[in-house]
């Protein structure tokens, strides 16, 4: 590589090296001698990918550049499959980008788990998640690979209505016998279905439902104004179902979160601490959330972000309209949107075996 191409691809490395952490500049600084420029840059651009998502689902308030090491030490190996899943079907990477994506973080959580030294000769992560990461070994992708990753985790025809009853009235069942966790329940279920039934019934995205405010509210017309990615507003519509919970949970939200009306947060959390202040819903707080009722319901691969492909699969079954579920979702591209159509493509050939036998 000519010097002067060198020096403009580290200079580039450099100038978004300042919106990443201290430990991720250290790393790259490490890496140096070891990796070409152009890698650099690559793994820089990644991590701000991987950062932002951090944010987005709620493992972090605040910026980028100041993301503790923490978070990355207490990230699951299904955080990590998530974000795999919003590479895949947010931003529409092939399994090869994915997993270039994944050998960035490799690298960087290796040296900070491996390399690293703190003030005591220890590595600055003591767990590293990323040694659970298998790769797909770059096989190519296809709309029905990706279908058929997101099809076993999403729920499908009876399941959308066993899984909301599930939780209006099955759930306590199973928490009975722990007195806390069953409180807990009681006191925030109203919340809880309407949150899920919410996206169950419009496809919004999680970090969409959570930021929702009370003026955002169009119950006469079952609408809602969601602020999408790049702060673009849009109304979205949703269903008659997902309205009657959401009316329920409002009718008890003023004296269960004992809020004033300048609370304007939809989702709320319970009163915590000394000054017992009730705030807006975390995203982190509702993923947790939503991981014990799906595995209580015995589907443990379900997440928010799931009941989002299973509403705009069940869309895509009932309307066949690709533009009006692109609209609905708030993609800006319709390849991303062409992934519903192949979900449910077994079902249709057994329909079709059947009526031909």
């Amino acid at each position: 590589m000519h010097i002067d191409e060198r020096k403009k691809l580290l200079k580039r490395t450099e100038s978004k090296l300042i919106q990443l952490p201290w430990y991720v500049k250290e790393f790259i600084e490490y890496s140096k001698r070891k990796r070409s420029p152009n890698t650099l840059l690559n793994y820089t651009l990644d991590y701000i990918t991987f950062f932002d998502w951090l944010i987005s689902e709620g493992f972090y308030k605040g910026e980028r550049v100041d993301i503790p090491i923490e978070v990355l030490e207490s990230l699951r190996f299904s955080d990590i499959d998530r974000f795999g899943d919003f590479l895949s079907f947010e931003h529409n990477n092939a399994p090869e980008s994915v997993d270039r994506k994944y050998a960035a973080l490799k690298s960087l959580f290796h040296y900070l788990s491996q390399i690293s030294e703190d003030e005591h000769n220890f590595p600055y992560l003591k767990r590293n998640v990323m040694i659970k990461v298998q790769s797909s070994n770059n096989e190519k992708s296809t709309l029905e690979d990706k279908a058929a990753r997101i099809e076993n985790k999403i729920l499908l025809d009876d399941e959308i209505f066993d899984f909301r009853l599930f939780v209006a009235e099955g759930f306590k069942e199973t928490i009975k016998d722990n007195r806390r966790i069953l409180n807990s329940h009681l006191k925030n279920m109203e919340r809880d279905l309407a949150l899920i039934s919410l996206i169950l019934g419009s496809g919004m995205r999680i970090s969409e439902t959570i930021a929702l405010d009370l003026n955002d509210i169009d119950r006469l017309k079952s609408k809602l104004s969601v602020t999408r990615k790049g702060n673009k507003k849009d109304s979205v519509t949703i269903s008659d179902i997902a309205l009657q919970d959401l009316t329920s949970y409002l009718q008890i939200r003023e004296s269960r979160y004992h809020v004033t009306e300048q609370q304007t947060a939809v989702f709320l959390s319970l009163p915590t601490g000394p000054s017992g202040k009730t705030n807006r819903l975390t995203v982190r707080a509702a993923q947790k959330m939503m991981e014990r009722y799906a595995k209580a319901f015995g589907k443990p691969g379900l997440s928010m972000h799931k009941l989002r492909h299973t509403f705009a699969t069940k869309y895509n079954k009932e309307n066949n309209n690709l533009g009006a579920l692109k609209e609905q979702l708030g993609h800006t591209d319709v390849n991303v949107t062409m992934i519903y159509t192949h979900i449910g493509n077994e079902d249709r050939r057994k329909s079709v075996n059947k009526a031909d036998s």
